[in-house]
């Protein structure tokens, strides 16, 4: 009876127990998982030729899990890349380079007890893009003005925009972007001649932020068109060999200068010879038996840069440089009776007046002694000395060529050769 009794005791306390656990579930009921939160803020942080990096924001807890689809096409042919993803933000890979995906992320928690999968809504598709991954196969520099130059280049599978960085010097490189493959870089400086960079990219949904390619294609010493060559002057002229050298200030963007020598004795001038040189030094010589030992002539000069065509782009001509001979001195002896030295000189076709210097020394000193229309004068004075008997004294004469208010001199860098002649009172 007491093992009976035992029993019967047994079985009271399992039925109590199973009594108080029903009780409490009753009263405490386990909470079952909810419906994560929706996802906000989906877009494209970063990119490459072959993958995306997108970031989101979720009010869900810790126990938030995340799939992530991709799609080329913003509804339809998504493919799951990640099932089970943790945190924002992801990175999306072995994706093709320069074109346009779609992705949309859901959340998702499990349920402790029943580890059943509750899902949060799908989020809107966001637009993704991959970088280029080529550069333009070309780059062309079709013109310029003095202040710009315009190129344009082939287009980059996948770009929808490019971007230009041009310089003269690297620390100082400027840049833009623009949709097109050509585009006209303005404000430039004068006869400089600049690096050009193109980068091909394509934009993000946001319109501004662009994932941009690794390549690049860079064109080297575009330059400007060349503005007016100045510093024009005739340095020699070989009257014995009708030729003269003709040289200027440099011009840095220049590739070559054309020289044109003109007549300058006519009513109506007119041209005699043109040359074009290739060489980035600038100075020529102009030969031609147009070149007479009694007139006078004029020059000018404008440089060139070349195109990608090899096509020249000429820069304005510089003023007119006048060049004439030395006229020949005919007549030189002493003049007693006006206490003197005579001289006579040829005419030079051209000259308005001339210009008489006196030196006693051969290589220095000259000073103007007189300026006249004739074509000879006595020599009385060396400065503002009176001549002295027994020495020698040099003279020179000077063409001059009224052009519109002034005066020019005609005489080459080596005219001023002289005449001697001692002087006896």
């Amino acid at each position: 009876m007491g093992k009976s009794f035992k029993n019967v005791g047994n079985r009271l306390i399992l039925t109590l127990a199973a009594a108080f656990a029903l009780v409490l579930i009753t009263a405490f009921p386990v909470k079952a998982a909810s419906k994560p939160s929706p996802i906000t803020g989906l877009k494209q942080i970063e990119g490459s030729s072959t993958s995306v990096k997108v970031s989101w924001s979720c009010l869900g807890g810790s126990d938030t899990r995340y799939k992530v689809e991709i799609s080329e096409q913003p509804s339809t042919g998504y493919i799951v890349v990640d099932k089970n993803e943790y945190s924002s933000p992801t990175w999306i890979s072995n994706l093709e380079a320069g074109k346009t995906y779609y992705v949309r992320i859901t959340p998702f928690v499990e349920d402790d007890d029943t580890y059943e999968i509750i899902w949060g809504d799908t989020s809107a598709p966001v637009k993704v893009v991959t970088a280029p991954d080529k550069a333009p196969a070309t780059l062309t520099h079709t013109k310029s003005t003095t202040n710009s130059i315009t190129v344009n280049w082939s287009a980059v599978p996948g770009a929808d925009i490019y971007q230009v960085e041009y310089y003269t010097d690297s620390s100082k490189a400027m840049k833009c972007v623009t949709t097109g493959t050509s585009i006209s870089l303005k404000k430039l400086a004068k006869n400089e001649a600049y690096t050009v960079y193109i980068t091909g990219g394509r934009k993000y949904a946001d319109g501004t932020t662009v994932a941009w390619s690794d390549s690049s294609i860079s064109k080297l010493g575009i330059p400007v068109k060349p503005s007016n060559v100045s510093g024009v002057e005739v340095n020699y002229y070989w009257q014995n060999l009708s030729e003269i050298s003709v040289r200027n200030s440099t011009i840095e963007c220049a590739d070559g200068y054309q020289y044109q020598l003109y007549t300058a004795y006519k009513d109506k001038d007119s041209k005699i010879k043109t040359v074009t040189t290739s060489s980035t030094y600038p100075q020529t010589y102009i030969k031609t038996s147009a070149l007479k030992k009694h007139n006078f002539y004029k020059v000018r000069v404008r440089a060139y840069a070349l195109n990608s065509k090899n096509e020249k782009m000429y820069g304005g001509w510089s003023s007119w440089k006048y060049v004439s001979p030395q006229p020949d001195v005919t007549k030189a002896k002493n003049n007693k009776s006006k206490k003197g030295i005579q001289i006579n000189w040829d005419k030079i076709k051209g000259a308005n007046r001339y210009v008489v210097y006196v030196s006693n020394k051969k290589d220095s000193g000259y000073k103007k002694f007189q300026t006249t229309t004739k074509t000879g004068t006595v020599i009385k004075k060396c400065g503002k000395s009176k001549l002295k008997s027994g020495k020698t004294y040099y003279f020179y004469i000077a063409p001059q060529k009224k052009v519109g208010n002034k005066y020019v001199s005609g005489l080459a860098g080596n005219a001023n050769y002289c005449w001697k002649l001692k002087y006896k009172k």
